[in-house]
């Protein structure tokens, strides 16, 4: 009896023993029975604690059973993790300039990418030697100061010195820049127009900033080119009298040249030509507009079409000589499917907005329009066309195009192509001010500009700017829309461009960033901001036009900031915003 109580109070003391030993170097255990029962090998104990045990991250240590080595093992794993994301990190924020990639906001796709383009055409000089000694004194009293040659050359450029016919010389003083004063042509107008003017066969790139001049630029010598034309066959003859020949005199020559160019056989039924090609139709009825001021003095004949207009009205007008077509592509290919238009005698192409007309959805259209009018010269003794691609901005793609369809393109460019325009001042908001609240941080911004100011307010998507519109409708303020396929959009611009009452703010998509002439607008807001760079300039080109000063705003969310803090670099070292 003794001595199996003895033989049980060794075996207590030695469980009791390994119990404790196991506590004091923090290992897990096996149960005393077990241990009791003969125990386990080192090597088994230690596989079967690595299968039972849990994972464990953290500081903490967990409940239950644990291992040592493993927590000092996955512990040491975590450290050396963290220190890795720490040293990335560091080195992502260190770095002033990081490369954007596909995953930011900010990355660019290829075929948007906007490059600087140089032009093959300077602004040069043509008159005597005192115009060279004003440019040399103006450059000596600049001192150091930054200032274009061709700026100088600029302000010297007049309409009169371009071998314009007087009654296109007549058309700008009494037309579109009737109340223009100085009357003297812009960057790009004095580098275009003498180009077109001088050349049949050579196809022109025009390509300048938002509101420089480019309608004109190409009107001009074009209107010019129709009515030299029309002047080299004249329809009237000599007046018989008794099988003699009588000699006009001065006054009844000019006003029969005159009456001969109203009835040119050059000026035919269904023929125009001249063709200008825009996206939309409310580009066509500016262009229109612009057209008619000029053709009371001028004296030739523009007509509008788009897919909207009264077919009956268009059949109807052409049905009289014709001699400038503006249409939509759509458009224009209908009524020459239908044979109502034939361009057999067109001579000259204007592609304006050219970024957007040669993208997908008019492309074709374009391309098919071009290759008409190639064959129509060509099965005419290859008579000479031109084509005149005009643009404010210049994708990498589109670039690519033209040099593609048209390899012998003269580039003209302006100095600011690309760039931010120069009367333009911009305010970056972080909406984090705001908390993100776009809505509170549109009200605070009209309230502390003018309220007699008009102002574009642009959103990416049709939905936004209907709740915007309702939104501000809803708190007194006169905004209206212009987005989508709404009928009334035509009525609505000029109810803006007239600053009626109702109409101070136009909130709208990017349906009106393009070539809408918005030379009133003072202010642009960006409530949501654009995905690319040619969106941005386009929506920030609605104002500070025509040598006029204006104002944008942009909000920055947090997914904006990559493209925000590019752009805001750029136009500060006055670089090409890409």
């Amino acid at each position: 009896m003794f001595l199996s109580k003895s033989h049980f109070f060794k075996n207590f003391l030695s469980s009791s023993n390994i119990f404790f030993y196991s506590l004091c170097s923090k290992r897990t255990f096996i149960s005393t029975n077990a241990l009791y029962s003969g125990g386990l090998t080192q090597k088994k104990r230690k596989q079967r604690i690595r299968k039972n045990l849990p994972r464990f991250h953290g500081n903490e240590i967990p409940s239950g059973n644990f291992s040592v080595d493993k927590f000092k093992s996955t512990h040491h794993q975590n450290m050396i993790r963290r220190q890795k994301q720490q040293t990335a990190t560091n080195k992502k924020y260190s770095k002033t300039s990081t490369p954007v990639t596909k995953k930011t906001r900010g990355y660019i796709p290829a075929k948007f990418k906007l490059l600087p383009i140089e032009s093959d055409v300077k602004l040069h000089q043509k008159d005597g030697s005192s115009i060279k000694q004003r440019i040399s004194q103006e450059l000596l009293s600049l001192k150091g100061k930054s200032k274009k040659l061709d700026s100088l050359h600029l302000e010297y450029a007049t309409f009169e010195s371009m071998d314009l016919r007087p009654e296109v010389l007549e058309a700008i003083k009494q037309g579109p820049l009737k109340e223009v004063d100085p009357l003297r042509p812009t960057e790009i107008q004095a580098l275009t127009i003498p180009e077109v003017l001088k050349s049949e066969g050579q196809h022109i790139l025009c390509a300048a900033e938002t509101g420089s001049g480019k309608t004109l630029a190409y009107l001009l010598p074009i209107i010019n080119k129709i009515k030299v034309q029309e002047m080299k066959v004249p329809s009237f003859s000599p007046i018989p009298t008794d099988n003699k020949t009588v000699v006009l005199e001065d006054q009844l020559e000019k006003e029969a040249k005159t009456q001969a160019s109203l009835k040119s056989p050059v000026r035919l039924l269904n023929r125009p030509r001249a063709i200008v090609l825009l996206p939309s139709r409310e580009l066509v009825e500016q262009v229109l507009s612009v057209s008619k001021h000029m053709c009371h003095f001028a004296k030739f004949r523009p007509i509008a079409i788009t897919s909207h207009k009264n077919r009956q009205f268009v059949r109807k007008t052409l049905l009289m000589p014709t001699d400038l077509v503006v249409a939509t592509p759509a458009g224009l290919l209908d009524y020459i499917k239908n044979k109502h238009i034939s361009l057999s005698e067109t001579r000259y192409l204007v592609i304006d907005e050219a970024d957007t007309m040669f993208c997908k959805g008019f492309d074709k259209d374009v391309t098919s329009i071009i290759k008409q009018i190639k064959a129509s010269n060509v099965t005419q003794n290859n008579r000479p066309y031109q084509i005149i691609v005009v643009t404010a901005t210049l994708p990498k793609t589109v670039n690519e195009l033209l040099s593609k369809e048209l390899p012998f393109m003269k580039r003209i460019t302006s100095y600011s192509l690309h760039k931010s325009l120069p009367n333009l001042s911009h305010n970056f908001i972080d909406l984090k001010i705001f908390n993100y609240n776009k809505y509170e941080a549109t009200i605070q911004t009209l309230k502390a500009h003018s309220e007699s100011a008009s102002t574009m307010i642009f959103c990416n998507k049709k939905k936004t700017a209907e709740h915007l519109e309702k939104y501000l409708y809803s708190k007194n303020f006169p905004a209206i829309g212009l987005y989508g396929d709404i009928d009334d959009r035509t009525t609505k611009l000029e109810s803006f461009r007239n600053q009626e009452s109702h109409a101070k703010i136009l909130v709208c998509t990017d349906i009106a960033s393009r070539g809408v002439d918005t030379t009133f607008v003072n202010h642009v807001i960006l409530f949501d901001f654009p995905t690319t760079i040619v969106d941005f300039l386009h929506r920030v080109g609605r104002t500070a036009r025509a040598g006029k000063r204006g104002k944008a705003t942009y909000f920055v969310t947090k997914k904006d900031r990559q493209l925000a803090e590019r752009i805001k670099r750029n136009i500060r070292d006055k670089r090409v915003l890409s």
